[in-house]
């Protein structure tokens, strides 16, 4: 096959996307903010260009909550940093450079930048280490005997990008050694040998500030006892939740943080509408209620109330279009030149039998 040569012509205008941006971030993030973080790098290259929320959704053909939830994402992996002013408006955009990032993915400080009146969350990109890295540290004892349990425990050797992951955790993270092995231990008890779910595991306790065993042993009981309630709330017995399934609930119970009550509210309405266990449809529900900023049982009553409100208030509106549609027709029958003439009353059988008569 012959070689293909990227090209251009000469003289158009060119967005550079760094190739850090490429490499560390795109991959692990939602299409349409990638979308959004592209055409800001677009804008910021256009002189004299009067930038708004609104004439970038309109463009995206977005909400303005949408770009708002891009833009936080882009804050919070640390790519953009938002400014406000004095009465909170969003009043501008910093670019964080990219290559500034160092190899555990926290945010530098900008050097010559206005303050951002929020603290800067620093998050952690995991880092693709050498293979002279990867050997300096098992050269640590400790390290060396959690890397030697964990194949025991899972029954084979590690491969490169498993040995990288648990490095991060413990270099990146700053995991202890008994919480990284409790971590992989209740993992692969509970059916979950992928180090991709381990890792989501990993943040998730990092974000929530969990670094004793004790703590990720009281958040693991009450994650159980979510799966629980979704398997009864879903009528599912005799197996597990696959894999989709529980990051369904993972979603929903960490990213979105509902409480078990909520989560098993949308279950039953999923089983109601679709008489079966379908956790796109629940997952729907969910998305729709975290958009609304539903906190509670009594948030869910108020957005129930609203949508009858709005059905009834539909439905009263088609009733009386389709009211004012008849009426005009009916006087228009009415109004029917042929309908002036008087009508008469003509006893056809007895002129049949008049004229056989004659003949």
């Amino acid at each position: 096959m012959a070689d293909i040569m990227l090209h251009t012509s000469e003289g158009t205008g060119v967005t550079c996307v760094s190739n850090a941006f490429i490499d560390n971030f795109m991959k692990d993030a939602n299409g349409e903010f990638v979308k959004i973080y592209l055409y800001l790098l677009r804008s910021l290259n256009k002189d004299g260009y009067e930038f708004s929320i609104s004439q970038l959704a309109d463009c995206l053909d977005h909400t303005e909550k949408d770009v708002l939830r891009a833009f936080t994402y882009w804050e919070k992996v640390g790519l953009l940093r938002l400014e406000y002013n004095d009465l909170n408006e969003l009043s501008g955009i910093y670019f964080v450079d990219v290559q500034g990032h160092d190899r555990l993915g926290k945010v530098p400080a900008p050097s010559s930048s206005p303050a951002a009146p929020l603290p800067i969350e620093n998050t952690f990109v995991k880092p693709n280490y050498t293979p002279d890295e990867l050997q300096a540290f098992q050269s640590d004892s400790e390290v060396s005997d959690l890397l030697f349990c964990t194949q025991t425990y899972i029954g084979r050797p590690l491969s490169s990008t498993e040995t990288s992951t648990i490095l991060f955790w413990f270099e990146g993270l700053h995991m202890n050694i008994d919480l990284i092995q409790y971590l992989i231990e209740s993992s692969i008890d509970n059916g979950h040998k992928s180090f991709h779910y381990m890792n989501k595991t990993a943040l998730n306790w990092t974000e929530s500030g969990i670094t004793t065993v004790d703590q990720a042993r009281t958040t693991s009981k009450s994650h159980l006892a979510i799966v629980y309630a979704v398997k009864k709330s879903m009528g599912i017995s005799g197996r597990d939740l696959i894999p989709t399934e529980l990051e369904y609930v993972d979603k929903w119970a960490n990213k979105y943080r509902f409480s078990k009550d909520i989560i098993t509210e949308a279950c039953k309405r999923t089983i109601l509408a679709t008489n079966k266990p379908q956790f796109s449809y629940a997952d729907s529900i969910l998305t729709g209620w975290n958009n609304s900023s539903v906190k509670n049982m009594d948030d869910i009553s108020k957005l129930d109330e609203q949508f009858i409100a709005a059905s009834t208030a539909k439905l009263a509106a088609t009733n009386s279009r389709s009211t004012s549609s008849a009426t005009p027709a009916r006087a228009k029958a009415s109004n029917n030149k042929f309908n002036k003439f008087s009508q008469r009353d003509i006893d056809y059988d007895a002129l049949f039998e008049k004229k056989i008569s004659s003949n």
